[in-house]
Parts: structure tokens; C-alpha cells; sequence
């Protein structure tokens, strides 16, 4: 199946994002969207690298569209299609400077976006092999010459002549081969690239010297060849300085000396034995391995040396006598830790790697010989701090674990056994819902393969990151209806606590609490102070994207005498009542709050006033009609008001409270509005 690609869609705008997400999927693109300019910073810096980003420049946040693409380009090659309503020359050249891929104007034909996308990808993918081909071209470590096949003028020079040559690139770019070629003039060497001109072959080969800028010579093996550049014919010469090669040669005559300095400085100790288990080669690693100097030991009976005891000393023996017969033994091309003996008697921990070797027709052992005592001392340490840590893992009283980078369980206790079913030795991720919680990806990999991929972790987890950073990260996490207050605590370079409680209950009372503190409590409907909250969001919302919105005040007629006749009870049931009512009669993104006594405020985005007040007269038409029990009919007084540029929260329930006041005037059970802004 051909992948996908993906786009990255900033936009503000849910509606413009759904219906240009939507399209664009059907056209074969998966789209992920994102609202502010460090959404979409923080989207691809957290792992959605996108082939493509469509980029509205006016945003939300102190980020705007051509801040979060200087961003973005700081740190990715990525396409930038900008998304604008505004064509300025002055956007026009910011969207020059960043070096965006085109613009698309909104309200544009979708298929002109689908168009300019599909072209802003090829340009794109275009770009990246032109750039990668002149790198090519530039870093070869071999010189590179691109040359005009009548003028002989170069081209093109790449880094690797130029440093050898000495010349800059506006030097050569005056020059031609003759230039750097003293035994050829034109005719000769034209002569040379008649057959290529003609065809009669595909590449000339030919060897002579270069000439430096300092007058050096250095000799040279040359591949001409002609391909198409810029439009036109062109020579391609790929040129061998023979210099190295020929010290190359000098150096294997060398070899026998060069190895013996290798073996010499090696840091492993490295031992041969003849047929007879003596010693014929003793490097300085293995003189300050053993303690024993080159004179002492060469010509000897290795084993008998270094071999801790006499019933070690007949398994070694006994086994280099197979080894001796057949160049077989158990330990043959393998690595296997066992026990040395050095002069001074004490006992050493070794890692042997053994090879047979014949020279001469004579059978030879190769071994390599490595200290691996620290290394099993902090082995020992480790199985210590595990075995503490097991201990700690213990004493904690919700899920924890002790878990490794490739994440797989160390140890754990017993609520974490007990509550998520996990075992040590398995990956953290199996006990964690059958691995529920892993990304798509991963999960199609472990069902088609039966074996997860490198890396493989819940979408959720922070493994990595607190090793990396050696810093613990909290979050909260919510599994199959809980809620889990988790932790990841670095313990070392590859080792980390991973532990878990349950605050679902605490979550619940929190929520609960939220609730309480900014909702009314007889009416249900949102209170005053989370009202003028969201009012002051939404004159920031307008002032930004020129959107209007509209108030609707509404107060009760003659609710005194309802509480004065009925009892406060029924004017309760009253008031619970029409907060009922509007609720069930406004939109999701309405807002309707109990603002007094008697009157309720309703906040309506994206509406102008007159719509306000059809709305009003419908509510306050339906309200007249409800028989409310004990009560009977009651009515109520609206008024409407728009937002203006320049309102503020006061003046703005000012204006809405005044037309209410004018409803009340002209007898009640009435709505007055204010005109739009002039």
C-alpha cells in the first residue's frame, strides 16, 4: 500500500479546519490539525514530522503563522503553504523571506489548494535531490570537474579539487583543463575527446599529471564522460589522485612492520601458542595483564603459568590436545569468561576470545585476551542495587516497577503484579491492557509479526525522555475509565521507576468541585464570575477576527409578587424552570449564566443582533406560554445587544441591561434591541 502523506493543517478556524481536513483526505493526504502557531511547533518537535505544512498566518497566541514557520524551518526541511485572506505586499514578502512554497488565498476553489499542494510536495522532493546531488557532487571525496565540451571553460569544481589544486572557484571558473594539463594543448586534447564527441565511446580513460596553483605537479588517473546539464552536453570528469594510491602501495610493503606496531599497542592482550601450548607471540597488553615481561614468558608452557589450579590445568590441557587434532574444541570461535592466575598469584577474571591460525604449515593459537574484573564487580554492584531496589518497589503502596530502556520489567511489587497482571522479564507495555494502549503502528506490527518493533511503548510513556533529560516527569494518565497519577524517576543511565496511583475518586470531587464553583446552584446555569470569564474571552476572540456576538438580558416581570404570593419555594421552581427552558433552546457554544435575583444573561458567538433578538422573542414567546405548577403563566422582558468594537464587559451588559430596561418601560413581557454599530 503507497504511504500516505501527511499534512499538517494550522488553522484557527474549526470549520475551515474540518472542511479542508476532509478534503483533503478524501484526496488521498492524512491530515493532522493544529490551532495556534506552537501547537504546530510543539506537534512536529514532539513527533509528527508532516511531508507538508498548510499554514494560516493570522493565529491565536503570541505566535502567528510566519513566527511558527521560522520555527518549524529551524529544525526541519518541510514545504510551508501559507493560508491567508490577506495579499499584501508586505505578507507577500514575509512569505518570500521564510521561502515558502506559494500561498493560497482563502475561499480559494479547493482543487486550486489541492493543486498547489501536490506542487509545493513535487517542488519539494524536486529541491531535496538537487540538493542532494550537489552535495554529491561537492563532498566527493574524489575531484570532480563539470566542463563546457567547446570552450573547455569550467563549470563546475568541486571541494575535493579545489583543495588540491590550491585555486578558489572564481579562479577556476576563468580556467579550462589545459589550464592544470602541461603536456596537453587544445588540439591534443581534443584529439583525446574526439571518440566521446562522436560516440564511438562512452567514456575516455586516459592518466597524465595536474599542475598545482603553487606549480606542484601530482599525478592524476582521468574518467571523462559526457551527460546533460543545464540543458546542454557537458563534460563530467571524474579525476584519481594516484598520489595516495601509490603511498597506499608503499604502505603494504610496510605491512609486516605496521601490524606488529598494532598488535603492539593494543589494549587486549593478545597471546599465540605453538602446537605445544608455548608461548611465540606476548604483546605489552599481555605483559601488564599477567605480570609476566615478553623474556620471561616467550618459549613456555602457557598453561602451566596461568592456570589457577592443577584439575584446571587437565581441562585446558585436555582441550588444546583436541584442538591440536583437529583445530575443534568447544571454545573455537567463541567468547567465554574463566579464571588467570598472575605472577604475583592472585586470581584474575578474563574474557577469551580463541582462534586457530596456521603459518608455516604449522598449527597456531590466536588468543584474545580481556580483564573483565571491573566489569564483573559492577556486575555485582548492579545485582545489589536491583536486589535494593526490589526492596524499595515493596515499600511503595501503589503499582510500581522498576523497568529498562528497552523497556522490559526488572522487578516489581506486588500491588503492580496484582492489579495489572505484569511479570518481570516481560515488556511493561504487555500487562498494561494486553497492549491496548500502543500507537496504531506498533500494534499492526506485534499482530502481523507476533514480535514488536524497536522502541515499541504506550502512546503515553515517558521512558525515554526522563532517561535522556534525568529528570522525572509526572502526568496523568486514564486507563479503561480510571484515572492514574503516574510517575517515571530515573535511577540510572538505563533504568527507571515507573509507578502509579489511582486518584480517579479525587479526580471525581475535583470535577465536582469545579462544577460548584462556577455554576448557580438552584438553577444549574453558570454564575456571574465564570460568565464575565468567558464574556472577556470572547471580546478578545472578536477583536482579533473582526466576529460579532450578542447579549440577551432577560429578567422576570413582577417576580417579587410571585415570591411575595407563591412562597420563595415556587419562585424557586420558577427560576430553575426557565433556566431549564433556555438551556434546552440554546446552542453548545452559547453560554447562559443567572447574572441577578430574577434575570439570566445569555452570551451567543457568531450572532448578530438581530438574530439575538429572534431568539429573544422565541424564548420569551415559549416562556409566556409555560404553566409552571403552583404558578401558573409567567412573562419576562428581554434585552439585546451586539458587540461593538471598543466594548468592554461593562459597557456591553450596560447596553443589554439599558434595552431591557426600555422592554420593562414599554409594559413588559417585551424585547428591545439595540441597533447594529453604525
Amino acid at each position: 500500500m503507497q504511504k500516505r502523506e501527511k499534512i499538517l493543517l494550522v488553522e484557527d478556524s474549526r470549520l475551515t479546519a474540518m472542511i479542508v481536513a476532509e478534503f483533503l483526505n478524501k484526496n488521498g493526504y492524512e491530515t493532522e490539525t493544529a490551532v495556534t502557531g506552537e501547537d504546530a511547533v510543539q506537534k512536529i518537535s514532539g513527533g509528527f514530522p508532516p511531508d507538508l505544512v498548510l499554514m494560516d498566518i493570522e493565529l491565536p497566541g503570541e505566535m502567528d503563522g510566519i513566527d511558527a514557520a521560522r520555527r518549524i524551518l529551524k529544525s526541519r526541511d518541510i514545504p510551508i503553504v501559507f493560508l491567508t485572506a490577506n495579499t499584501s505586499r508586505e505578507i507577500l514578502e514575509k512569505i518570500k523571506a521564510v521561502k515558502g512554497y506559494g500561498f493560497v488565498v482563502k475561499g480559494t476553489d479547493k482543487y486550486a489548494l489541492l493543486s498547489t499542494v501536490e506542487m509545493a510536495l513535487k517542488l519539494h522532493e524536486a529541491n531535496t535531490h538537487a540538493r542532494m546531488f550537489e552535495r554529491l557532487f561537492e563532498n566527493s571525496l574524489n575531484e570532480l570537474y563539470i566542463f563546457h565540451p567547446k570552450s573547455l571553460k569550467f563549470v563546475a569544481v568541486n571541494r575535493a579539487a579545489r583543495k588540491n589544486l590550491g585555486y578558489t572557484i572564481e579562479e577556476l571558473n576563468t580556467m579550462t583543463p589545459l589550464d592544470l594539463k602541461p603536456e596537453f594543448d587544445m588540439e591534443s586534447f581534443q584529439k583525446l575527446l574526439n571518440p566521446l564527441f562522436s560516440g564511438e565511446q562512452e567514456q575516455v580513460l586516459f592518466k597524465t599529471v595536474h599542475r598545482r596553483k603553487d606549480g606542484t605537479l601530482y599525478p592524476v588517473e582521468i574518467n571523462v564522460q559526457l551527460f546533460d546539464y543545464g540543458g546542454e552536453k557537458s563534460c563530467l570528469a571524474l579525476v584519481v589522485d594516484l598520489t595516495e594510491r601509490r603511498a597506499m602501495e608503499e604502505e603494504l610493503q610496510e605491512k609486516e612492520g605496521t601490524l606488529s606496531v598494532i598488535l603492539g599497542s593494543a589494549r587486549d592482550a593478545i597471546v599465540m601458542l605453538d602446537g605445544q601450548g608455548n608461548v611465540t607471540f606476548w604483546n605489552p597488553a599481555a605483559e601488564q595483564l599477567f605480570g609476566y615481561s615478553r623474556e620471561e614468558i616467550m618459549g613456555k608452557e602457557l598453561h602451566r603459568l596461568l592456570v589457577p589450579d592443577e584439575h584446571l590445568y587437565e581441562v585446558h590441557i585436555q582441550a588444546f590436545q583436541r584442538f591440536q587434532l583437529n583445530r575443534e574444541g568447544n571454545a573455537i570461535g567463541k567468547t567465554m569468561e574463566l579464571k588467570a592466575k598472575h605472577k604475583d598469584g592472585r586470581e584474575l577474571d578474563v574474557e577469551l576470545s580463541l582462534s586457530a591460525l596456521r603459518i608455516m604449515d604449522a598449527l597456531h593459537a590466536v588468543g584474545i585476551v580481556r580483564d573483565v574484573s571491573e566489569r564483573k564487580r559492577l556486575e555485582e554492584e548492579n545485582r545489589r542495587r536491583e536486589e535494593r531496589f526490589r526492596l524499595m518497589l515493596e515499600g511503595i503502596p501503589s503499582p510500581a516497577w522498576l523497568v529498562s530502556r528497552e523497556r522490559r520489567i526488572l522487578a516489581q511489587n506486588k500491588a503492580a503484579a496484582s492489579l495489572f497482571g505484569t511479570k518481570i522479564g516481560d515488556y511493561c507495555w504487555e500487562g498494561i491492557h494486553g497492549g491496548e494502549y500502543l500507537p496504531d503502528e506498533y500494534r499492526e506490527a506485534l499482530k502481523k509479526t507476533g514480535s514488536p518493533l524497536p522502541g515499541t511503548k504506550c502512546y503515553f510513556c515517558h521512558g525515554d525522555e526522563v532517561l535522556d533529560r534525568n529528570e522525572p516527569i509526572n502526568s496523568e494518565v486514564e486507563l479503561a475509565g480510571n484515572i492514574w497519577d503516574t510517575w517515571w524517576i530515573p535511577l540510572g543511565e538505563d533504568v527507571y521507576l515507573h509507578y502509579a496511583t489511582d486518584v480517579t475518586r479525587y479526580k471525581k470531587i475535583e470535577e465536582e468541585l469545579r462544577h460548584l464553583s462556577v455554576t448557580d446552584v438552584l438553577t444549574n446555569a453558570y454564575n456571574r464570575r465564570y460568565f464575565t470569564q468567558q464574556l472577556e474571552e470572547e471580546i478578545e476572540r472578536a477583536k482579533r477576527a473582526d466576529r460579532k456576538f450578542s447579549l440577551i438580558m432577560l429578567d422576570i416581570d413582577r417576580f417579587k409578587s410571585i415570591n411575595d404570593r407563591f412562597g420563595h419555594n415556587a419562585g424557586d421552581l420558577v427560576l430553575k424552570s426557565i433556566a431549564e427552558l433556555i438551556k434546552n433552546r440554546i446552542r453548545k457554544i452559547d453560554t447562559l449564566a443567572r447574572w441577578g435575583g430574577e434575570e439570566f444573561v445569555i452570551l451567543l458567538p457568531d450572532t448578530t443582533v438581530k438574530n439575538a433578538a429572534r431568539l429573544a422573542e422565541e424564548l420569551r414567546e415559549s416562556l409566556s406560554q409555560m404553566d409552571i405548577p403552583g404558578v401558573g403563566h409567567v412573562t419576562a422582558s428581554c434585552g439585546v445587544a451586539g458587540y461593538c468594537p471598543g466594548d468592554t464587559v461593562d459597557t456591553l451588559v450596560n447596553k443589554a441591561d439599558n434595552m431591557m430596561y426600555e422592554a420593562k418601560a414599554a409594559g413588559r413581557n417585551c424585547v428591545r434591541y439595540m441597533n447594529e454599530c453604525e
